[in-house]
């Protein structure tokens, strides 16, 4: 930077030339407008469907298989759950490389 503060414009001295917003106790010579109806979404639109499509995903229950719970419950329970990081960090390279389907 040169110093040369002349290529800076003002700074500050801003002035409204008319308000921001009309106050309550003024009378306005325009009516309010109603906002426009908003027009129904066609079915045929991709967006539309995907967006039909999640709400209604939304609502239903996940897809748990209690059994697989029970089993994995009883056997954190009784100590009998083991954790092998060798095989979860193979499974993860799977994953990630495209090895695993």
């Amino acid at each position: 930077m040169s110093g040369d503060s002349s290529k800076i414009g003002p700074v500050g001295g801003i002035v409204r030339t008319t308000p921001l917003r009309s106050v309550a106790s003024e009378t306005t010579a325009q009516p309010a407008r109603a906002p426009a109806p908003l027009a129904a979404v066609p079915d045929s639109l991709p967006a539309a469907r995907i967006i039909r499509l999640a709400g209604s995903l939304a609502t239903q229950a996940p897809p748990v298989d209690v059994a697989r719970v029970a089993s994995l419950r009883t056997a954190i329970a009784n100590g009998n759950y083991g954790v092998h990081p060798a095989i979860i960090a193979s499974a993860m390279i799977d994953y990630h490389t495209g090895g695993a389907d």
